[in-house]
C-alpha cells in the first residue's frame, strides 16, 4: 500500500502536465489558465501540507491514508467530467488536498517498513523510486488511451488506479499513533536546528528539480535539438533520477547521509555550470542525464536525514514543515528563471539554479558541522 501511495502521487504530481493539451482543447482554455491549474496545485498542497503533518501524527496513518485515496479518486473523476474552468480548478484544489495526505503518510511510512526501520535515507530513496515511475508512466498511459478512448475515458481511467489501493488501505496495519504527540512538540520543531536546515535545503532543491523538469526541453532546443529529441531528453532526465535512486538505496546509511547530500550538492554545482556554458548539443544531452542522476537522492536523502535526526512520533510534522518550504522553492525559483530568461536565453538563465545549488552545497555542508 505505501509503494501505491509513492506511485499515486506521482500520477497526481505528474497529470496536469500530462493532459494539458487536451485539458486545454476540452475546456477552451488557453496556456496561461493551464499554468493557473498547476500553480493552484502546488499552492492548495502548500496550505494544507502544515495541518496535514500534524494530523498524521495524531490520528496515526489509516484515517489520512484513506481520505488521500478516496478525495484523489474523487477529483480525477471530477476533472474527468469537467466541462468548465471552475470545475477543473476545484478538483485541482483536491487533488492538492488528495496528494498532500497521500504524500506525507507514505513518506513516513517508507523508513518503517523498509530496511527493518534503521536506515531512512536508503528506504526513502527506495520508496521514492515508485514516485519517479509515477511520474514517469502517467504520460504513457494517458498516450496509450487517450487517442482510442478520449478524454473523459483517460482521466476515469487514471481516477480507477487509485481503487486498488484504497481498498487495500482499508485492511492494512499501521504503526499506532504516539501518545506522547501534542501539537506543542509540532511547533517546537520550528527551532530545530536539523528541520530549519533540511527545509532550507528542500527550499532551494526543489526549487532546483522542478526548474529543470520545467526548463530542460527550452534549454535543448535552444542549443539545436529538436523539440522531439527534448522530449526524449526530459523523459532521459525523469530516468537517470530514478536509477539514481535505486543506487542510492543500496548503498546509503544515517552515518553518511549528510556526507552524500554535500556530495550531491556539490556535483550539482559543477553540472550546472557546465550547462551553463555548454555549447554543443552531445554535451547539453549528457549533462542533462548527468543532473538527473545527481538529483535522483537528493530529496529522499534530505528527508531522511530530517527523520534519523527526529523523533518518529513527530515525523509527520517534520515532513510537513521540509516539504512545505519545498513546495515554496518549487513556486519561485523555476518562476525566477522564466522572468530573467524574458531578456536572455534560459540557458544564461540557469545561473540562478547554480545559485540556489552552491545555497544547498553550504547548507548541507553547515548540517554535517552542527
Amino acid at each position: 500500500v505505501v509503494l501505491m501511495r509513492v506511485f499515486g502521487y506521482g500520477i497526481i504530481f505528474a497529470v496536469i502536465g500530462a493532459l494539458k493539451f487536451d485539458l486545454a482543447r476540452t475546456l477552451n482554455i488557453d496556456n496561461a489558465r493551464i499554468g493557473g491549474l498547476i500553480s493552484t496545485l502546488n499552492l492548495s498542497s502548500f496550505f494544507v501540507v502544515l495541518i496535514i503533518g500534524p494530523l498524521v501524527d495524531f490520528l496515526g496513518h489509516k484515517p489520512l491514508l484513506i481520505a488521500g485515496f478516496l478525495i484523489s479518486c474523487a477529483a480525477m473523476a471530477l476533472l474527468a467530467s469537467a466541462r468548465s474552468y471552475a470545475v477543473a480548478v476545484f478538483s485541482t484544489l483536491l487533488l492538492g488536498l488528495g496528494g498532500m495526505c497521500i504524500n506525507i503518510v507514505g513518506n513516513t511510512l517508507l523508513p518503517v517498513y523498509l530496511f527493518g526501520g534503521n536506515n531512512p535515507p536508503a528506504a526513502l530513496n527506495l520508496g521514492n523510486t515508485f514516485f519517479g515511475l509515477g511520474a514517469f508512466c502517467t504520460p504513457l498511459i494517458v498516450g496509450a488511451i487517450l487517442k482510442r478512448k478520449g478524454y473523459s475515458v483517460t482521466v476515469y481511467t487514471l481516477a480507477a488506479l487509485f481503487l486498488v489501493p484504497l481498498l487495500l488501505a482499508f485492511w492494512s496495519l499501521y504503526p499506532q499513533p504516539a501518545t506522547q504527540f501534542t501539537f506543542a512538540n509540532a511547533l517546537n520543531l520550528f527551532s530545530n536546528r536539523v528541520v530549519i536546515s533540511s527545509s532550507l535545503a528542500l527550499f532551494c532543491f526543489l526549487g532546483i528539480e522542478v526548474s529543470m523538469a520545467s526548463w530542460i526541453t527550452s534549454y535543448a532546443t535552444g542549443l539545436g535539438i529538436s523539440e522531439r529529441q527534448a522530449g526524449l531528453l526530459l523523459s532521459g532526465f525523469w530516468i537517470s533520477m530514478i536509477i539514481a535512486r535505486l543506487i542510492a538505496a543500496t548503498f546509503l546509511t544515517p552515518s553518511i547521509g549528510i556526507r552524500a547530500a554535500a556530495a550531491l550538492a556539490f556535483g550539482s554545482c559543477v553540472i550546472i555550470g557546465f550547462m551553463i556554458t555548454a555549447g554543443s548539443k552531445r554535451t547539453a544531452a549528457v549533462l542533462v542525464i548527468c543532473i538527473g542522476l545527481l538529483f535522483g537522492p537528493m530529496f529522499p536523502t534530505i528527508v531522511g536525514i530530517a527523520f534519523a535526526n527526529t523523533s518518529p512520533s513527530v515525523h509527520g510534522s517534520v515532513f510537513a514543515i521540509i516539504y512545505a518550504m519545498g513546495l515554496l522553492g518549487a513556486s519561485t525559483i523555476p518562476a525566477a528563471i522564466g522572468l530573467y530568461s524574458r531578456d536572455k536565453s534560459i540557458q544564461s538563465s540557469l545561473k540562478i539554479a547554480m545559485t540556489a545549488a552552491i545555497a544547498l552545497l553550504i547548507i548541507t555542508v553547515s548540517i554535517g558541522m552542527g
